[in-house]
């Protein structure tokens, strides 16, 4: 038998989330667990960009000190209730998953008060590295048209700023994001994850910070069923860390915070990853 392939699927959680899950590689890493060496790496909004990161040159320890310092590049917002109320009811009660995203498109449209050049801008800030990597890299959006989900690569002939700049369209929050003609929200209209996309792989690691989503085909659970046989693990943030990253995904004066808790919290998970993860 040949090595086992390896996906690593980084979900959605806003900028604080970024901050977690980078938190969660480098932990892992002091555990003596590089997911970074996974064959595949499929990242839907935060996980859009931390897929980037890891892809890129900077260590994990540079990577994680980067989230340490202030972010003076982002742009501070929030969802507030009654936004999040009606993409769960649109979302819920629409026939299908593309209708979801159709209906979740036209409930958004124009609320966002951000300028995209600007939004595109603090995105683009993120990004250690503008051109796309070597190693295979997916990244999710959904296009606000068809409701279909859309797999930004390196063969996409799109620059890698606008592929995660997509990603992480999230409705009400921040403007649709425009991709040579064609608009696409954030890959977490589709679902939190997107684990699934994944099949076909041996051994599965998925982090999330948050994994709340309205309809049950987006859901952890019902995509686990899509990946046979595969060895498959999520991780998402414990109490401890729901607390750092606070009410607010958006808020980037959390993002050390999380960062710290998450890198706390992968000791606790080590085995289980190890468990799934190739070590040598």
């Amino acid at each position: 038998m040949g090595t086992p392939s390896t996906a690593l699927v980084l979900g959605n959680g806003g900028i604080v989330g970024i901050g977690w899950q980078i938190g969660m590689i480098a932990g892992l890493a002091d555990a003596g667990i590089d997911l970074r060496t996974a064959d595949l790496v499929i990242g839907t909004s935060a996980g859009a960009v931390v897929g980037a990161q890891i892809r890129s040159k900077l260590t994990t320890d540079e990577l994680y000190e980067k989230q340490l310092k202030p972010l003076f590049a982002e742009i501070p917002n929030r969802l507030t209730v009654s936004q999040l109320a009606t993409w769960g009811l649109v979302g819920r009660t629409a026939r299908n998953e593309t209708s979801a995203a159709r209906r979740i498109a036209r409930a958004s449209r124009g609320k966002s008060k951000v300028d995209p050049v600007l939004r595109l801008a603090a995105v683009s800030s993120r990004l250690p590295e503008r051109t796309w990597p070597k190693r295979p890299l997916w990244i999710t959006a959904v296009d606000a048209d068809t409701g279909k989900l859309k797999v930004f690569d390196s063969d996409s002939h799109v620059t890698l700023a606008e592929a995660v700049n997509a990603s992480c369209a999230i409705p009400f929050a921040w403007p649709a994001a425009s991709v040579h003609g064609h608009t696409y929200l954030d890959g977490g209209v589709r679902s939190p994850l997107n684990l699934d996309l994944a099949k076909g792989y041996d051994r599965i690691v998925g982090l999330a910070s948050n994994i709340l989503t309205p309809r049950r085909s987006g859901r952890i659970a019902s995509q686990l069923a899509h990946l046979g046989s595969a060895k498959v693990t999520v991780i998402t943030p414990n109490g401890t860390c729901r607390k750092a990253i606070g009410p607010n995904d958006l808020d980037p004066v959390r993002v050390d915070d999380a960062a710290r808790a998450g890198r706390a919290q992968a000791e606790h998970y080590a085995d289980e990853v190890r468990a799934v993860w190739p070590t040598d």
